[in-house]
């Protein structure tokens, strides 16, 4: 490391003019009610700590449960994958108009009303979100052996296939606006703790802290995240109507393709959190702690000194020392303005969401994924991605943390380490072709057995065949069936079965025509059981392979090494612009992140990924719902591609930033004025 970059330009902030008005309500609490007992939170590391519990729920509810559950609501609500995208981007959507105008008007204001009036604006948003597990009616589904609607899953020759006229009209797209309003306030009530909320804290340590106390918060949120996802995979291999029917008469098992758990139990925990997490934060002053904290927050700043980029050699001093007024909407284009023209700032933005485009994207359909390519079910997918994300988003978040504050890096460093995580999580790209090859589907894959004597491309594959054409079968329902372990059948329907016998859970099939060699129109369905035992059972052949564990692994460092990158990124945009736009800058990047990153990112990663769709549900009127079967090489191949693109595009992004960042000449005795700096705030703090 060269010790000339270590030691890059800085100027003391005092020449920034810093005031702070005098404290009216030094002390802890609200409307009056400041017990003695309660002034032990006035701290910052007390702040920290719920700081830190929002962050825990905010990453379990937002980026865990409803990342796990979305395969849930997919099948529950009949959506396809840029439908269930568009969900998971809702939050962004809400997020999108404030962000800017958050950080620049709350700067200079009590932000901890704020911070705390929008975790309860989050609350809220869980409310709306839950609402439809308990306004709409019960799931029904349709399995052999037994059935909880009009139709079964066997071939019944003589029975009508049901037509649009007939079919009963769609309940569950009613419920679709009140996933996308919770989404929004969900994104509407976390801006505040992510704009002004880090700048508070900021402005309440030492510099060389920020970063560490930021790496804690945004672990916390990658814990929560895989608690998230733990905890929602095992609320998932509940019914969903636990609640309201009695489990022992459910014919489904969470392996089952139409099955659906609890997903709306992790939503109604997050409720709770935040209404409790809401109320304390609303407590804390203007500044930490208490009566010393305009002398601890004037000590503060005049111990920093200047990182601010140099847009030219003699830029303007305005420019640098910003004396814009926060409340000001006159100077708010003016603001954004020097941002803009700051080219180090605008590639840190950029950097962050080409990286929040991938993460997003990968979150949300990442239970579908493990799902897809290796035969997991959902509780299961759930517990892996969450043990993944513990020590993988985690441990990369503190690691990128810790090396800023071990090697005291300047901007210039921490950009080029940014990029060489970047790079290294690129060439671990390839891990998504570690899958497990499933077992070929008649009609799909390869031809129905009873044509096995013709190739593929001999014949047309599709599911209907003519030892099933007279079964009227649909595709509104999955239950795979298993042919000797090498053929799987969509449906005992699609296998022509006419009778099934179920033991202990284990289903088995008889007069299967698609099994049969001596079928003929005369006795296809005659309804007598076959002498010779038929070796169909119930179940997708599905095989645990070694390559589940290769992907962990490597997917496990793709996540340490790219969350390394996040809060370094923060605290190298918070260096890089005047200190009284830090706020309004943390507010443009997450603004930028989510207008290109999260808010697309998902939808972009569901058009991706039913791009690769072999098999979707279709009803009588022709309306698709979700996408039951999708082709594992052409979705490795496609995810593949993209997350190469991205990752060099956020590598490319470092490499210019570190090359045009241009910090301001430093005068040899800053070193003194900042150790002088930060003895006197060692004093105001105990009181000398």
């Amino acid at each position: 490391m060269d010790r000339r970059e270590v030691k890059v330009a800085k100027k003391p902030l005092t020449e920034v003019n810093i005031v702070s008005k005098p404290e009216k309500e030094g002390d802890y609490g609200c409307c009056g009610f400041r017990p003695r007992g309660l002034q032990c939170l006035n701290n910052v590391r007390a702040h920290v700590l719920f700081h830190v519990l929002f962050n825990f729920f905010e990453g379990f509810v937002v980026n865990g449960v409803i990342n796990v559950i979305i395969v849930a609501l997919e099948t529950r609500y009949k959506l396809s994958s840029i439908k269930s995208g568009l969900i998971a981007s809702g939050n962004d959507f809400g997020a999108f108009p404030f962000l800017l105008f958050v950080g620049f008007f709350m700067e200079g204001r009590r932000k901890p009303r704020y911070m705390a009036s929008g975790v309860l604006v989050m609350a809220l948003g869980c409310l709306l979100f839950v609402l439809p597990h308990f306004l709409g009616g019960k799931y029904t589904y349709t399995v052999s052996g037994g059935t909880t609607n009009s139709t079964g899953n066997l071939c019944a020759i003589g029975q009508n296939k049901t037509t649009c006229d007939q079919q009963e009209p769609e309940t569950t797209s009613d419920m679709y606006p009140f996933f996308l309003i919770g989404q929004v306030l969900l994104g509407v009530g976390a801006v505040p703790m992510f704009t002004v909320g880090l700048t508070y804290i900021d402005e309440n340590t030492k510099p060389k802290m920020t970063s560490f106390y930021t790496g804690i918060i945004f672990a916390s949120a990658a814990c929560g995240v895989a608690v998230g996802y733990v905890t929602g995979g095992q609320t998932l291999s509940l019914f969903v109507d636990i609640d309201t029917v009695d489990t022992e008469s459910v014919l489904l098992t969470a392996s089952d393709p139409q099955w659906v758990g609890a997903w709306w139990i992790g939503v109604l925990v997050s409720l709770a959190a935040f209404m409790v997490i809401g109320i304390p934060i609303m407590g804390y002053p203007r500044h930490m702690p208490g009566k010393l904290g305009c002398a601890r927050f004037n000590a503060l700043q005049n111990s920093r000194v200047s990182e601010v980029h140099d847009n030219t050699a003699n830029s303007r001093k305005e420019e640098l020392e910003h004396k814009y007024q926060a409340n000001s909407i006159r100077d708010f284009p003016k603001s954004v303005v020097v941002l803009v023209r700051n080219p180090a700032f605008v590639l840190l933005c950029l950097s962050a969401a080409f990286d929040s485009l991938i993460i997003t994207g990968t979150a949300t359909f990442g239970t579908k994924l493990l799902q897809q390519f290796f035969g997991v079910d959902l509780p299961t997918a759930g517990t892996i991605m969450g043990g993944i994300t513990v020590p993988g988003a985690g441990g990369g978040m503190l690691l990128g943390g810790w090396i800023v504050k071990r090697w005291s890096l300047s901007v210039r460093g921490i950009m080029r380490m940014c990029m060489t995580f970047t790079l290294l999580s690129l060439l671990l790209s390839p891990a998504f072709f570690a899958h497990c090859t499933r077992k070929p589907m008649a009609g799909v894959d390869r031809v129905y057995p009873l044509n096995s004597n013709l190739s593929s491309s001999d014949v047309s594959l599709h599911l209907t065949s003519d030892c099933n054409a007279d079964c009227n079968c649909d595709t509104q329902g999955m239950e795979p069936v298993c042919y000797r372990g090498s053929t799987v059948f969509f449906s005992p329907c699609h296998a022509g079965c006419a009778s099934v016998l179920n033991e202990k859970g284990t289903k088995s099939y008889f007069n299967c025509q698609c099994t049969l060699g001596n079928f003929t129109s005369q006795n296809r369905f005659s309804g007598a059981m076959p002498e010779a035992e038929v070796d169909l059972v119930g179940g997708s052949c599905a095989e645990t392979c070694v390559f589940l564990y290769v992907f962990c692994f490597l997917f496990f460092l793709i996540m340490v090494f790219t969350f390394a990158t996040m809060s370094p990124n923060i605290t190298a945009v918070m260096r890089c612009v005047p200190f009284n736009q830090r706020s309004q800058a943390v507010g443009l990047q997450l603004l930028t992140a989510r207008g290109i990153g999260t808010t697309p990112g998902p939808v972009l990663f569901g058009v991706i990924v039913d791009s690769a769709c072999v098999v979707w549900q279709e009803s009588a009127c022709g309306s698709r719902g979700q996408c039951w079967l999708y082709d594992q090489q052409h979705l490795a191949l496609y995810i593949m591609a993209w997350w190469i693109g991205l990752k060099l595009c956020g590598a490319a992004c470092y490499g210019f930033a570190s090359l045009v960042y241009n910090p301001p000449e430093r005068p040899e005795e800053d070193d003194e004025k900042e150790e002088e700096g930060e003895k006197k705030t060692s004093m105001v703090e105990h009181g000398l």
